[in-house]
């Protein structure tokens, strides 16, 4: 190979490179799925664009939303949409667990990653992942931000 197809193929390698680290998102968190501690697949879901609160998600662990009045009042609704008939209006549990107590059976449950890793991957019983419901990571954190309003 002449020197400068090596420079060429060298240049081509590192624009790839670059470019799958500006579409694959950084994660500093590492989130598993709480049926059997796999690591999760993040990849957005169809039309969805990780935002940047997500990324900072991703970073800290912490819910970006929480105390955001705007972001508490769409997980509300959320809520309302894909919550509540399993977990009770006010969070107290029905046919799913309370999530306003601290009383749960994987310990993650209690910190905004493992609230994440459950709601977007799923749990045992009938909880279904919410990716697959079309719920984006942000509207996630969104809902994770209102049940924060929930508890006493």
């Amino acid at each position: 190979m002449t020197r400068s197809r090596q420079g060429r193929c060298c240049g081509l390698l590192s624009a790839l490179a670059a470019l799958a680290l500006l579409t694959a998102p950084a994660v500093a968190i590492e989130f598993r799925n709480a049926l059997d501690d796999s690591p999760l697949d993040l990849s957005p879901i169809k039309g969805e664009t990780i935002t940047d609160t997500v990324k900072k998600f991703y970073e800290t662990g912490e819910d970006p939303y929480v105390g955001n009045a705007d972001a508490t009042a769409e997980g509300k609704a959320l809520y309302t949409d894909n919550c509540q008939v399993c977990h009770k209006p006010d969070a107290t549990g029905g046919m799913g667990p309370s999530l306003i107590d601290d009383v749960v059976v994987n310990e993650r449950a209690n910190t905004d990653v493992g609230k994440f890793e459950i709601i977007h991957s799923g749990a045992a019983g009938a909880m279904r992942p919410f990716s697959k419901r079309g719920v984006t990571q942000d509207q996630i954190l969104k809902i994770i931000a209102y049940i924060h309003t929930l508890k006493k």
